[in-house]
């Protein structure tokens, strides 16, 4: 016969073990006002509660993974602009599946421990987009939302201002080929650590695009305008790396003779080491009737372009391109690897 002991051993592994297997748990630092997580189908969860401060909804979570062919999706109350949400135990997020909103708010998603999105990742969200893996969300002289000491949000109703790492961050890998898409005109950020895109894909059309991290302690400014969301990077502190690898891509404007719309969009990576190889590409052409915008590329150390790879903010349309800056002390450019900023057409090409 089993002993009383050994029972209750067999039990704790068995509790841990579901645990283990569970996609979305929720954590009880909001107390009376913690996130609602209830299966709709298998592998389908809808997520409703959180605490409501002005136009900010805050949830907070034990672990936060989407498996592969699995939904889930926030619920959008009247009135919410930015739904906020941490994940504070020790795993990283697993995002395999299709993440959404239901509504047009944008998400911030922040994992301390990391966040990798798989090859068949989706995004379903009206508003913008941002998945970091900061320690916490500064909201100016309000205080903080932190997934590292996680406490009851305070009132919180101004708009998020900053991210604030106070460790070695760790990564963000993208291998999505079905691509991280939003609607056009809003902002994808990906903020580390590291940030990997391994054959993966991003797109806004006529939106925001910018990859970067820290490799240290420091504050990335964030301003938020509506939708359009953009960083700010210190100076006196420790870059991370981002790359470009396996045919991945970054673009803001389609391919000429690709999608019914064209346009144009702004794209920003900030690292120690920029690297953009295998076929990779990042595009910001301009392909429609309004000034073009801007790619721009800025490394502590070193940008290399290599394998036949491409950086491109050209202009097809009638208005003037954008402008595409590398600002790094060392650039390589080599394997019949591309940068340009040109026109072919009757709008003047950027710088």
């Amino acid at each position: 016969m089993f002993s009383k002991s050994l029972l209750a051993l067999v039990a704790a592994i068995a509790g841990a073990n579901e645990s283990a297997l569970a996609q979305i748990v929720r954590d009880n630092t909001l107390g009376q006002e913690s996130s609602v997580v209830t299966p709709l189908a298998p592998n389908f969860d809808r997520i409703d509660g959180g605490a409501t401060r002005g136009a900010n909804l805050f949830h907070s979570f034990e672990q936060f993974n989407v498996k592969e062919g699995g939904r889930a999706i926030f619920i959008n109350p009247s009135g919410i602009e930015n739904i906020i949400s941490r994940v504070t135990g020790g795993n990283r997020s697993e995002i395999f599946g299709r993440l959404g909103v239901l509504g047009s708010a944008n998400l911030f998603l922040i994992n301390p421990n990391g966040i990798i999105f798989g090859p068949n990742a989706q995004l379903n969200i009206g508003g913008s987009f941002l998945a970091t893996t900061a320690n916490a969300i500064g909201f100016g002289a309000q205080g903080l939302f932190s997934a590292s000491a996680p406490n009851s949000p305070p009132l919180l109703t101004l708009n998020p201002s900053a991210l604030l790492f106070n460790q070695i961050a760790k990564s963000i890998t993208n291998q999505s080929t079905t691509g991280l898409q939003l609607s056009a005109n809003q902002s994808l950020l990906l903020v580390g650590g590291d940030v990997n895109l391994e054959g993966g894909k991003l797109s806004v059309l006529n939106g925001r695009i910018e990859l970067g991290g820290l490799a240290g302690e420091g504050t990335v400014g964030l301003n938020i305008d509506d939708k359009n969301l953009r960083l700010s990077f210190p100076d006196n502190v420790a870059l991370a790396d981002v790359s470009l690898t396996k045919g991945a891509t970054v673009q803001t404007s389609f391919e000429r003779g690709v999608g019914s719309q064209l346009g144009t969009g702004d794209i920003q990576l900030q690292g120690r080491r920029v690297t953009i190889a295998d076929g990779s590409q990042i595009v910001a052409n301009n392909t429609g009737a309004e000034p073009g915008g801007t790619l721009t590329v800025r490394a502590s150390e070193l940008v290399e372009v290599l394998g036949a790879s491409r950086l491109l903010a050209e202009t097809y349309g009638v208005e003037t391109g954008g402008n595409l800056t590398i600002d790094t002390r060392k650039l390589i450019i080599r394997d019949g690897s591309r940068i340009a900023a040109g026109t072919f057409n009757s709008g003047g090409g950027g710088l």
